[in-house]
């Protein structure tokens, strides 16, 4: 098994594992719905959500298209596909459509959509190049991208808790591409043949509400591949360490952490 193909599967098996508490991260619902507002997407489009996650991007882009419209979510992990399904059925959302599918292979037509987002994911791709060309393909003359990445920004109060993985050794790295920079970003859609590329970047006061809703968030994204390593009871240790270290940053609302993303769109030429 080659070295990409077993990074896919380790990515695919650790969301699987992490989709249920996946859906409770509070700050993918805010950035999500900022990523569809910068997609600009209007009434009757049709929209492909690449790396769709549990539909923090899907369901307010759904919601834009209208009933005239249709958005399909894609994602590599069964866990996601099959979590966020049964959220769109139990909301009875009826303009989506979720399929596990591979974000460097999609399968579909050139020239299908008006808009393509992927939120948070772009890191993860082995082969960026390929994936974003991918975007390009399927997107009709015009069309638009809209992705978000992580800013290089920490909260530095919460420095504390990479010490803490170090410590466990507990850190096991699942990003292939550093685009925590504008200069980072903007070469590789360029080099894709998207045009007329715009960046914004947008801080979040992310608010936990209690020790075990930081560990779920901890718990349910990339990091939990780090956390799988540990043997049970280290695993309990570096749980109930976190929760002390948590202490001097308590609120009477919880615990507050500033989160920064950049939003980037991009548009095919006509």
């Amino acid at each position: 098994m080659s070295a990409q193909i077993d990074k896919k599967e380790t990515l695919r098996g650790v969301f699987s594992r992490g989709a249920e508490g996946y859906g409770r991260i509070g700050y993918f619902q805010h950035f999500g719905k900022h990523l569809v507002e910068v997609a600009e997407i209007k009434k009757g489009e049709k929209v492909l959500d690449v790396a769709c996650g549990r539909g923090a991007s899907l369901f307010p882009a759904a919601e834009a298209v209208g009933q005239e419209g249709e958005v399909i979510g894609i994602d590599l992990s069964d866990g996601m596909v099959k979590e966020t399904k049964a959220e769109a059925e139990k909301r009875g959302i009826t303009n989506v459509e979720v399929l596990r599918m591979d974000g460097e292979n999609l399968k579909f037509p050139d020239n299908h959509f008006d808009v393509v987002m992927c939120g948070f994911s772009l890191q993860f791709f082995p082969n960026l190049d390929r994936g974003l060309v991918e975007f390009h393909r399927v997107l009709e003359p015009g069309g638009r991208l809209a992705v978000s990445t992580w800013a290089e920004y920490e909260d530095p109060r919460w420095a504390w808790y990479e010490d803490l993985i170090d410590k466990y050794e507990a850190k096991l790295g699942l990003g292939t591409n550093s685009l925590d920079k504008p200069e980072a970003i903007e070469p590789w859609i360029a080099k894709a043949g998207f045009e007329d590329i715009k960046l914004n970047s947008e801080k979040f006061d992310m608010v936990f509400l209690s020790e075990e809703d930081y560990w779920n968030m901890r718990s349910s994204i990339s990091g939990r591949a780090g956390l799988e390593k540990l043997e049970q009871t280290r695993l309990e240790q570096l749980r109930l360490d976190t929760f002390q270290h948590m202490q001097t940053l308590k609120e009477p609302d919880g615990f507050h952490e500033i989160l920064e993303a950049y939003f980037t769109l991009a548009r095919k030429a006509k």
